[in-house]
């Protein structure tokens, strides 16, 4: 489960962000729009509802928009920011964004809480490497006609043995957010790729060992 992230802007000696790899290859795109939107929302800490940039396939080009951080459709009693990487095909709520609407949700760190003797213990969360993570996300357009944007949600699975010790209450205990590899980008924003058996494939576990977990504080868990 993801229910907090952020970013911690890093320059490179060539002066640009360590971001600007994952799009560098890409033809036609805006690298000043982009280091733009990241530097304005330089935010240590997202919260569920938020607006934060998320990388998608759009009107024939990939390109950068802001989105809303969860989703709130009629029939659900709160809003919905993680999906299910296992229920993507078998709800017919998540298939469509599944098939046509994915997305890459950068970010530095993510936060989750750990329970301690009677008490929440708050762990930041990044790969060991100092590289940046880009979570698979879907996204969709928002049925409330007074919120213009799109909402995305990011996809979570089973966790590694770390993250399980640490998310080791709530109701989704054990999960961990999707992190996509290099490798993978350019395939997960492309919607001409629909097939099930494929875009399974491109969801991978990740280990222990690529990441580094610090405890922060504690605190009342409070989503």
């Amino acid at each position: 489960m993801c229910g907090r992230f952020g970013y911690t802007l890093v320059h490179l000696k060539d002066g640009t962000q360590k971001w600007v790899r994952m799009v560098q290859e890409w033809e036609n795109f805006n690298f000043a729009e982009l280091e733009k939107s990241f530097s304005d929302h330089s935010l240590t800490e997202i919260h569920p509802g938020a607006v934060a940039p998320i990388l998608l396939y759009q009107k024939n080009k990939r390109q950068l928009s802001f989105a809303r951080w969860g989703v709130h459709p009629d029939w659900s009693p709160k809003l919905i920011f993680n999906t299910r990487s296992e229920k993507l095909f078998s709800s017919n709520v998540w298939e469509k964004s599944a098939k046509f609407h994915r997305c890459i949700v950068p970010c530095s760190h993510f936060y989750e809480w750990k329970s301690e003797n009677g008490t929440k213990v708050k762990y930041k969360i990044s790969p060991k490497s100092g590289e940046w993570f880009c979570f698979a996300g879907i996204w969709g357009i928002n049925e409330d006609t007074k919120d213009s944007l799109p909402w995305f949600s990011i996809l979570t699975q089973e966790g590694n043995s770390l993250m399980k010790s640490i998310h080791n209450s709530g109701g989704n205990r054990g999960r961990q957010p999707v992190h996509l590899t290099e490798n993978i980008w350019s395939s997960w924003l492309d919607t001409t790729i629909q097939q099930e058996s494929i875009i399974q494939t491109m969801i991978l576990q990740y280990n222990s060992e690529f990441l580094t977990a610090e405890p922060e504080n504690s605190e009342p868990m409070l989503f």
